[in-house]
């Protein structure tokens, strides 16, 4: 069975007791696999300047994105390299040719001074849980069109992040185990 229909049955009608072990991504939460692969993403505070977000992406290409916080350490949304070339391509081409901007990223990006100007998918729909199954983080995934997502506590603290990566890297390291399948399909 190939990887993209083995995904598929996993993510399909849910699962019957035959296909119990089928159901891999419904069960597991996101706490098994989120630190596998370290992190690819960094805390600032949501106040930082632009300049700050700049220079760290530029400094720092393997950057995915960088999640704010507020002054009690809890996510308030994250500034991808998008986000930038958003802002980039607005600041040097006043937008030009982009139908994509909506009125208030428009003026939100015009006069962005600090990381939360130029910042999206705020707050709990573009996060999840570490108690969260890996179904509903790749809905949240495909939802916002992210490959990333920050992994928050129950204070809404950013505890690390969890990218499309760590779960393929995780479901066929496991799915000898979990699937029944031996591991070189």
């Amino acid at each position: 069975m190939g990887f993209v229909s083995l995904l598929k049955k996993l993510l399909s009608s849910p699962p019957t007791q035959e296909e119990e072990g089928n159901a891999v991504l419904r069960t597991t939460a996101v706490s098994e696999v989120y630190r596998l692969h370290g992190t690819s993403s960094a805390m600032i505070p949501e106040d930082s300047p632009l300049e700050t977000v700049i220079t760290r992406f530029a400094g720092e290409p393997s950057l995915r994105g960088m999640f704010l916080v507020d002054s009690m350490q809890r996510f308030t949304g994250v500034v991808t390299r998008i986000d930038l070339l958003k802002w980039a391509h607005l600041k040097l081409f006043g937008g030009k040719g982009r139908r994509d901007f909506t009125v208030s990223e428009f003026y939100s990006f015009v006069d962005a001074k600090k990381a939360k100007d130029i910042c999206r998918c705020a707050g709990l729909a573009f996060s999840v849980s570490q108690g969260d199954m890996l179904q509903i983080a790749l809905d949240k995934m495909l939802d916002n069109e992210e490959d990333v997502l920050p992994v928050l506590n129950s204070r809404g603290e950013v505890m690390g992040d969890l990218r499309l990566s760590e779960i393929l890297s995780w479901t066929l390291t496991n799915r000898k185990d979990k699937f029944g399948n031996p591991k070189g399909m």
